[in-house]
């Protein structure tokens, strides 16, 4: 029997870890003991041990002195699952934190795959999908939902490598017609799922988010991604995710003090610059490519942080607040 078979045999794989556990572990089991626990003949037990040494390559040596067996070399792993329970837990984590991403079926997948690793595993390293959850404390945020048909193409995209038919759309609109792109790159941000995509429409790499993403559809149409392209570079001039639509510029803001320690914890963008002002006030620096998006940020922050370049970000700040302003005013008016 092979190691494609042994794989697919749960029974076989599983004395098979647990023997090489007990081995590992420096119980020195013998076969006497091992047959016992897996409750299972001393001749299945040494034809086991025969498997791990000529299929598996396993270093196994009998040692008089303790009456068992042992390893020749203590960095021994079995070569096609090499987990232990710390694995199995980052595992079970991993789904978890998977699961936040609504719309897409990694969490689920990624539980599945964890809690059939778990059955193969022994019972002493074993770990309960439940435990996972009483370990870990998971906080939702608002999330744009991806369509499972969406994912599932997206991803059939890039896994043959075939360019995708699509419609997309952007709030307040309807779908637009069907575009082909070529799918470079999968993107997370917050809690958003995006594709980079080289759009055929205009020959160029766009960003789409995949919730906005309509009758997706993978086609028979084969391309390479260049070998040159690199997500990473592509968000270099921006701490967002907005890229393309004007030129590159830095923008700097001054936050409270109340804050501005927090502030220097975070890394927004790996180009950013903190300086402190003469208060003791972090004055951060980013890049962005957009003035919306840089205009948001520092909304986001309220009255703590005040945009002072470029002129450009000052000006589109004092005419938002002050529409804020009035909008509040009217409120305030309606309900006297």
């Amino acid at each position: 029997m092979g190691r494609k078979g042994a794989f697919k045999d749960r029974p076989l794989w599983r004395r098979l870890q647990t023997i090489h556990h007990q081995i590992k572990e420096r119980r020195y089991p013998n076969a006497t003991g091992l047959a016992k626990v897996l409750d299972v003949s001393t001749k299945t037990v040494q034809r086991d041990l025969d498997y791990l040494r000529n299929e598996l390559a396993a270093p196994i040596e009998f040692d008089r002195d303790n009456n068992g067996y042992l390893y020749s070399r203590s960095d021994y792993v079995l070569p096609f699952l090499p987990v232990d329970g710390r694995d199995l837990f980052s595992i079970g984590v991993a789904a978890q934190v998977l699961s936040l991403f609504g719309g897409t079926p990694l969490g689920r997948d990624l539980k599945s795959c964890y809690e059939r690793l778990a059955e193969l595993m022994p019972p002493a390293v074993r770990v309960r999908p439940e435990v996972v959850m009483e370990k870990l404390a998971l906080r939702a945020a608002a999330f744009r939902p991806v369509k499972e048909e969406t994912w599932q193409a997206v991803s059939e995209s890039l896994q043959r490598g075939v360019a995708l038919a699509l419609r997309y759309h952007r709030p307040g609109e309807p779908p637009g017609d069907e575009r082909i792109v070529k799918p470079y790159s999968l993107v997370v941000f917050g809690r958003d799922w995006m594709m980079l995509a080289l759009d055929e429409t205009d020959d160029r790499v766009k960003n789409f988010y995949l919730a906005r993403i309509e009758n997706a559809r993978p086609t028979d149409r084969r391309y390479s991604i260049p070998r040159d392209f690199d997500p990473e570079r592509f968000f270099r001039n921006t701490f967002g995710i907005f890229v393309g639509g004007g030129k590159p510029f830095r923008f700097r803001v001054r936050f409270s003090r109340e804050i501005s320690e927090e502030v220097r914890e975070l890394q927004f963008h790996p180009k950013q610059k903190i300086e402190t002002g003469p208060n003791g006030e972090a004055i951060l620096e980013l890049p962005a490519e957009s003035l919306k998006e840089a205009r948001r940020f520092v909304l986001g922050y309220g009255r703590d942080a005040v945009a002072i370049s470029p002129p450009e970000l000052v000006e589109d700040l004092k005419k938002e607040t002050s529409m804020i302003r009035r909008a509040y005013d009217r409120t305030t008016s309606d309900e006297n």
